[in-house]
């Protein structure tokens, strides 16, 4: 998810290109970032260093870390934790720009300076975004309030992202009692601590969802492109049940409903979540004890 939070702002920005950022993420599927981006990375090696580094492997039958703990650059223990973190979402990105020439780790950091900045996130935030780990960073993109919607948030962006769009990323949630779409799917999941769930675009906003969850290409969102909707929808909250009976939490699933003649989606509170899946920008929206009415 870092990637595509990332790489997003940079095209907003105007420092990419979408084609490049094409390529980057082409790139990346084949990178394996080098120990010395990721030292300047974590501020462990400047620039230069890693370049003198870099310099001496071409005279020298020596791998990198041991190099640059010979040199006083680095510790055995510090090579020993930057070798395992070689996998990481976000270096890996930075790799790939870098192969790609299009930009150096520490000029990807000074534009994440301006990113923190203008989204008013900590240095902890920033490191949670680095991190890559779905859950971390919705928390960043739900507002305080939102607390005991941050299971199922989860449980649907993971899920989203493993079957629709491993590049998918969020926008800023929020709460609200109503929401303008004229295409929806819902299901409600009755029981204990009862949710409301539902997934909501305009036109044809859904119909990447629809099409690929249902495996069949869908010329617009109509009521069997919504029906995959609603099949999806029902995958996601039977993973949300599942977890909650492990905790004695008993929940039952109502079959999914859904409507092409929509002006609004209503409740007394849901938490609406902006997500952008497969170049569309589509409402993932859930109310607890609660309930979801299409108008």
């Amino acid at each position: 998810m870092v990637t595509s939070i990332v790489g997003n702002y940079l095209i907003q920005r105007g420092m990419i290109t979408p084609e490049q950022y094409k390529d980057i993420l082409k790139e990346q599927r084949k990178v394996r970032v080098k120990l010395g981006l990721i030292a300047v990375a974590e501020g462990l090696m400047t620039q230069e260093e890693a370049n003198r580094v870099n310099q001496l492997q071409a005279v020298m039958d020596m791998r990198f870390g041991d190099i640059a703990v010979s040199k006083g650059y680095l510790t055995e223990g510090q090579v020993e934790s930057l070798l395992k973190k070689q996998g990481n979402a976000y270096l890996t990105f930075a790799q790939a720009l870098e192969n790609q020439q299009l930009m150096t780790v520490e000029q990807l950091d000074q534009c994440l300076v301006d990113f923190q900045y203008a989204n008013n996130l900590t240095a902890s935030d920033m490191e949670a975004l680095k991190s890559d780990d779905i859950e971390k960073i919705l928390r960043l993109y739900l507002p305080m309030e939102a607390e005991k919607y941050v299971d199922i948030a989860g449980i649907a962006v993971r899920t989203i992202a493993r079957l629709i769009d491993t590049e998918l990323y969020p926008e800023k949630a929020f709460m609200a009692s109503e929401v303008e779409v004229n295409r929806g799917a819902l299901q409600y999941v009755e029981g204990d601590n009862a949710i409301h769930c539902g997934m909501a675009g305009n036109d044809n906003e859904l119909l990447f969802v629809a099409s690929t969850f249902g495996q069949e290409e869908f010329d617009k969102v109509d009521e069997d492109a919504l029906d995959a909707v609603g099949e999806l929808l029902n995958c996601i909250n039977g993973l949300y049940a599942s977890a909650r009976s492990k905790e004695g939490v008993s929940l039952e699933l109502l079959p999914p409903e859904f409507s092409v003649e929509l002006s609004k989606m209503t409740c007394k509170e849901m938490l609406v979540l902006p997500l952008n899946v497969g170049g569309s920008r589509i409402c993932f929206l859930i109310a607890m004890d609660n309930k979801i009415e299409m108008n």
